[in-house]
């Protein structure tokens, strides 16, 4: 595929950036996308409800049933750990003690072996929400994808950006008021 002439290739990459005190060298992370999540579900099939047989033959599949609702909650545990594990793979030299993609019983203990590697919580976290951040988009990321491209159109081609441009909504929703508008044209302009 190509838009404009260039070849898209490669998926997100993000960069999780450990420090790990003066004098030692950050522990630096590479997050890349999942593209392909076939392998998880030959490897893990998702369970499936149990049917029930109501009176006159009819049957229905029992989504509130506590066995199937626990098997289904452990299998997106393992699915989480399943995409975190291939998000990271992208780290070059990254090694697991205790972990094995060909077996969906180990995928979940990333977060010991991180911990015992002398990974706080919230280094931990720091690690998981990179390759979700690597997997996804968030509103956030994507407001500031457009304001980048608007504000390189605005340069690049003799068209400007003006206010008008601009949603007439702002984040919760509710119609932009003036000051609104205002503050952002604004904050566009740099006055």
């Amino acid at each position: 595929m190509k838009i404009n002439g260039k070849k898209i290739e490669g998926s997100n990459v993000e960069i999780c950036v450990i420090p790990r005190g003066e004098g030692k060298e950050p522990i630096v992370f590479r997050c890349q996308a999942v593209l392909d999540i076939e392998p998880f579900d030959q490897l893990c099939p998702a369970p499936k409800p149990p049917i029930i047989l109501r009176p006159g033959g009819k049957r229905i599949t029992d989504t509130e049933n506590s066995k199937y609702k626990f098997q289904l909650g452990q299998h997106n545990a393992k699915r989480m750990g399943y995409l975190i594990l291939k998000s990271l793979e992208a780290t070059e030299g990254l090694e697991w003690e205790t972990i094995s993609l060909s077996d969906p019983d180990t995928w979940n203990n990333y977060e010991k072996e991180l911990k015992d590697s002398g990974f706080s919580n919230i280094e931990i976290m720091r690690i998981i929400n990179t390759c979700m951040a690597a997997n996804c988009l968030d509103e956030a990321r994507l407001e500031r994808a457009r304001e980048d491209f608007l504000a390189s159109q605005s340069g690049s081609n003799g068209q400007s950006y003006t206010p008008s441009d601009e949603p007439l909504s702002i984040q919760s929703g509710e119609p932009a008021s003036a000051s609104e508008l205002s503050r952002r044209e604004s904050k566009k302009t740099g006055t």
